[in-house]
């Protein structure tokens, strides 16, 4: 009987240009996976002059539709994989400070051309079973953080998948060494250009918030054979819900939702220092207008708190919607 105690999540990186072969695993994933379905058998109608509908079972399809990859509790070192398969893909990390393994990766789409996402193998199982998953790449992802719960930035990603197999796990991958991403350390930054974002940091607003990025991505199939063969981008997404201190800072805010005045949000998630180079960090910056405000939408111990929803569009000026910046200890996906 497989035992919980030894359940595994690892993956690798696949070929640029054999997306869909496996390969093997090369990191241990610190979160958690099920293991989810490829096919759902059809059962034809028939006549069959019987009291029964069918008299066998077909297979039409192999697809995942919807393989979830959860962290709940999130580290820096896992952002690279997340990001490479969700916005932007064949990324190379660049050193910040000489000799201090500090790596800056850009994930900042593209919005006018292919993003060349990254593809990958997964590995999932117990001390019985393991089970393989090709071409996962990620259709959503949520970042989520709540300040003053004594919590980590969750993360969590939904993705698809080609298909499903039985599979002997990779051996030999070490525990990674992780630096958390702590809920309380968030920033929150509001400004009123692209160009300033990032600027004005708002200390005293910010409760907690889930941010979700749509990446357009998914499978497509052109026949010979019963699983994808390819993929296909379409728009991106990407929407942020807070709740914020009902202060005056709030109010403010709640002005400019009545106005429908345009934004540039950055949320910035930072750790300790790489040596004596950058800080881990992850800054996501958006450019958009509050969609909904609602003052006194909510309370918690007795404060008033405004809720929000706060949806990215594209800003002509600063011709750019979305861009995501990682800097981490490790150089490779």
């Amino acid at each position: 009987m497989g035992e919980r105690t030894f359940k595994k999540v690892q993956f690798g990186k696949e070929l640029k240009t054999a997306k869909g072969t496996e390969v093997n695993a090369t990191s241990i994933f610190l979160g958690d996976a099920g293991v989810p379905s490829d096919r759902q058998y059809v059962a034809p109608n028939y006549n069959l002059a019987l009291r029964a509908r069918a008299a066998e079972f077909h297979l039409y399809e192999q697809k995942v539709d919807s393989f979830a990859l959860t962290v709940e509790n999130g580290y820096f070192q896992i952002l690279p994989m997340l990001f490479s398969m969700l916005l932007k893909g064949d990324i190379t990390a660049t050193e910040h400070t000489e000799d201090q393994d500090d790596y800056d990766w850009a994930f900042t789409p593209s919005l006018t051309a292919t993003n060349s996402q990254d593809s990958f193998t997964f590995e999932v199982g117990d001390d019985v079973e393991q089970y393989l998953l090709t071409y996962v790449m990620a259709k959503r992802l949520t970042i989520e953080g709540a300040m003053g719960q004594n919590a980590a930035i969750k993360l969590g990603a939904d993705c698809f998948a080609k298909s499903i197999a039985a599979t002997d796990f990779t051996s030999g991958l070490t525990i990674p060494t992780i630096e958390p991403m702590v809920a309380n350390m968030t920033q929150l930054f509001i400004d009123t250009s692209w160009a300033d974002r990032g600027v004005h940091d708002r200390p005293g607003l910010l409760r907690d918030f889930s941010l979700e990025m749509i990446s357009g991505l998914h499978p497509r199939f052109h026949g010979n054979g019963l699983t994808m063969d390819s993929h296909g981008e379409t728009y991106i997404d990407v929407m942020l819900r807070m709740t914020l201190e009902g202060n005056s800072t709030a109010d403010g805010y709640y002005d400019g939702y009545l106005a429908r005045t345009p934004y540039a949000i950055e949320l910035k998630i930072p750790g300790s220092a790489i040596g004596t180079g950058q800080t881990h960090f992850l800054t996501v910056d958006l450019w958009g207008r509050f969609e909904e405000m609602v003052p006194m939408g909510s309370e918690a111990d007795g404060d008033n708190l405004h809720t929000a929803l706060f949806h990215g569009f594209y800003d002509p000026t600063g011709a750019a919607m979305l861009a995501v910046n990682v800097c981490t200890d490790k150089s490779t996906v």
